[in-house]
């Protein structure tokens, strides 16, 4: 009988796991992601704050082929690419309305396109989450902001500081080296919470949603053959 290997034999495991790896690995970087060729800047608490703030479809569970349906979408998708924009800033209504006229054109070109990696560039954020995955539920995470900071106060040692950068607040971070959970990439964020909870709990069982799922898929469909 031959030795079944899941990393090899498994149908899509391999760039599952490729792409986990790969997503985890870059917010450590430092570099801004791309959505349809945009600069953004990585998904964080102080942005997810923002874009419920707007009621952003977004931040929902819905997939890219149900919010392509939604009224206004069009607005939806210029605000989230704003709010996450290397421009932002907030309360800056000139910039704002100089990105949404040399953007706003961006539905006309494939708007189902450009949902589909708004949706991804979301799902990635919340890859190492801890999360239901039911269609249409809101992200658990941005209600629950309180609880995340405090979780880094008590067991990272970072101050409970949750308002806007300014200029004297990042010089003193800067010369401090002061890190502020709330502009963190939650890539990180999440990965974070899970080495503090596997180092508490050696026994806890940590899944990938994008490996798993198809490992899972695989095993079922050998025990039925």
């Amino acid at each position: 009988m031959p030795v079944v290997e899941f990393n090899r034999d498994c149908p899509g495991y391999a760039e599952a796991a490729r792409r986990e790896d790969e997503i985890r690995a870059l917010p450590f970087l430092g570099l801004d992601e791309l959505i349809c060729g945009l600069p953004a800047k990585p998904l964080t608490l102080r942005k997810v704050q923002w874009l419920s703030m707007v009621k952003s479809p977004f931040l929902s569970k819905l997939p890219a082929k149900s919010l392509i349906e939604k009224a206004q979408i069009a607005d939806d998708v210029i605000m989230f690419l704003w709010i996450i924009s290397p421009q932002f800033k907030p309360g800056n209504k000139k910039a704002q309305r100089k990105f949404v006229k040399t953007y706003k054109h961006l539905m006309d070109k494939n708007a189902l396109e450009i949902c589909k990696e708004i949706v991804e560039y979301v799902e990635e954020s919340f890859l190492d989450a801890g999360e239901s995955a039911n269609e249409g539920d809101q992200r658990s995470y941005y209600s629950a902001t309180a609880s995340i900071i405090s979780f880094f106060h008590a067991n990272y040692g970072m101050p409970i500081d949750v308002w806007e950068n300014s200029l004297w607040r990042n010089l003193y971070r800067k010369i401090t080296g002061q890190l502020n959970v709330f502009d963190v990439p939650l890539k990180i964020v999440f990965q974070l919470i899970r080495v503090y909870q596997k180092n508490q709990n050696p026994e806890m069982i940590l899944h990938n949603k994008l490996s798993q799922p198809k490992l899972d898929a695989w095993i079922v469909g050998l025990n039925n053959n």
